[in-house]
């Protein structure tokens, strides 16, 4: 077989990726660019070798850094972010230094965390921080906002005070159970917030949906699990994200005349900043044994979207909306 962009034999040498990446028309890199990125594990670390014609050392990389390197061209070239180049190279598969992805989604919880409570360990002290915070720093607002919420104003300040603290409660602390009293204040004011809001949603549904997502979601366990994950399951969630994304490339196709105006790099744009975080959350509730429901999920609108692809009355009508 030829030799293409003069490739030594085994692997891809610096000056061969310059050339190959000048040729479809990427020009900017150069050698200390090259060492830079490597460096910084946005491409794989060279390796050393010798040509058989020479014991002089040589340092190459396997072909497949092609296509890294030319995706990673396009992420700096559109100005992306150095984070979101990290995230894009991670979840189409490329090895990247991983650390710096989770404290990103690691960072956020613990400020949030330490927001509600003050840094407070003890379950009560906590919920004490929390109730003290909405009073000293949400109350005034509440109350005094030129423009106030109509739901606080119909439901009141006091008791929108003690729904917010039982429910921050929950997602702050894993151990935090609220008493009967609060438990039934809190299914008043649901209540009311229906009437509001002209609902018929049950709020005893409402609470069970609730407290059976504190058990993924309560941010210590949260933060723990994300901690503690193993490679494989954030692989496995990586390879959910793609489905999802995969997925809903299907669905916009559906609708020509919107997606017309989404290119390939807007559309990855929205995904790296929205989809960021699906991630983690895919990752938490896989933890919490809740896998096959995504596993579900996937399969079924799968099923859904290949119907509808095959269907081309619908296909017709979705072209014309």
């Amino acid at each position: 077989m030829q030799k293409k962009n003069g490739d030594q034999p085994g692997g891809i040498t610096q000056e061969n990726l310059l050339t190959i990446l000048e040729q479809s028309g990427r020009p900017n890199f150069t050698k200390r660019r090259l060492t830079q990125l490597t460096s910084e594990g946005l491409l794989p670390k060279l390796k050393r070798t010798s040509l058989p014609s020479s014991n002089r050392p040589v340092y190459m990389w396997k072909p497949e850094v092609i296509e890294q390197a030319t995706y990673l061209y396009d992420l700096i070239g559109r100005g992306t972010a150095h984070h979101q180049i990290l995230l894009a190279l991670w979840l189409s598969g490329y090895e990247v230094p991983f650390e710096p992805l989770l404290q990103r989604w690691l960072r956020p919880i613990g400020t949030l965390l330490h927001n509600l409570t003050g840094g407070e360990q003890d379950p009560d002290e906590a919920v004490d921080e929390i109730s003290s915070s909405l009073v000293k720093y949400s109350e005034p607002r509440w109350k005094f906002s030129p423009r106030p919420d109509e739901v606080i104003r119909e439901v009141g300040v006091e008791k929108w005070i003690e729904l917010m603290v039982v429910f921050f409660g929950m997602l702050a602390v894993p151990s935090y159970e609220p008493d009967e009293i609060s438990y039934e204040d809190m299914r008043g004011t649901l209540q009311k917030i229906n009437k509001i809001a002209q609902t018929n949603v049950d709020p005893d549904e409402t609470l069970s949906w609730v407290l059976s997502l504190r058990e993924i979601f309560t941010l210590p366990r949260y933060q723990d699990v994300l901690i503690n994950a193993t490679v494989e399951e954030w692989t496995q969630v990586r390879d959910d994200y793609l489905t999802f994304c995969q997925l809903l490339h299907q669905l916009a196709v559906l609708f020509p005349r919107r997606s017309a105006h989404l290119t390939k790099e807007m559309r990855q744009t929205l995904f790296l900043k929205g989809g960021s975080m699906l991630p983690p959350l895919l990752l938490a509730v896989r933890y919490a044994g809740y896998g096959d429901r995504i596993d579900e999920a996937l399969v079924s609108l799968s099923a859904i979207l290949n119907d509808i692809l095959t269907d081309p009355d619908i296909c017709k009508l979705l072209a014309k909306m």
